[in-house]
């Protein structure tokens, strides 16, 4: 049984069906669970705050929720059990055309959404979004710091979500990213996209 830290971060308020699989996850899950809710307007900033208080409380993994997200309740078991430093599920931006939070990498090293994900097997991709993502302290204590942040273009404008960020951190220390496509996750809004 291992102890792992919840985090959700938010800005200030939970969706009722995070709720939900929050309970659920509580419920079904085989492992020592706290569950922490960080509020702030900054996400980068309230996921730096959970990752710091899983490797200051002695936990083994910090698994994020975010505050607008549902998924089965084995999420968590299923997760852990892959024995992965970082592993998540994919989801979809909120908003049309759906697309993948999901990035893979070319053989020429250019960054992409693909259009379509490999839907039965644990995959290595290039990021995942935090919205679902399970991390070892002992990765997180491997990282170089800040673990979430974004990154911005010559033109001022965003180049690098913080989700794509923390993935380039972990990379920089040798730590793959994998993808769990057979976990559905939703990522809620007026629609579960």
């Amino acid at each position: 049984m291992a102890k792992v830290l919840l985090g959700v971060p938010s800005g200030g308020s939970v969706k009722s069906k995070t709720m939900l699989t929050i309970i659920s996850i509580l419920v079904q899950s085989t492992h020592e669970i706290t569950l922490v809710e960080r509020e702030g307007a900054l996400g980068p900033d309230n996921r730096n705050h959970l990752a710091r208080l899983a490797v200051e409380g002695g936990f083994a993994y910090l698994f994020l929720v975010d505050a607008d997200m549902s998924f089965p309740g084995d999420t968590l078991n299923r997760l852990i059990a892959h024995g992965k430093e970082l592993v998540g599920a994919a989801y979809n931006f909120r908003g049309f055309p759906l697309c993948t939070v999901v990035k893979l990498q070319d053989e020429m090293g250019r960054v992409y959404s693909p259009g379509q994900l490999p839907s039965d097997t644990l995959f290595p991709c290039y990021a995942i979004g935090s919205g679902c993502k399970l991390v070892t302290t002992t990765a997180l204590l491997k990282m170089p710091k800040p673990w979430f942040a974004l990154g911005f273009g010559q033109d001022g404008m965003l180049a690098i979500s913080d989700d794509v960020w923390f993935c380039n951190q972990a990379r920089a220390v040798g730590i793959q990213t994998w993808c769990d496509p057979t976990i559905k996750a939703g990522h809620l809004g007026t629609y579960t996209f």
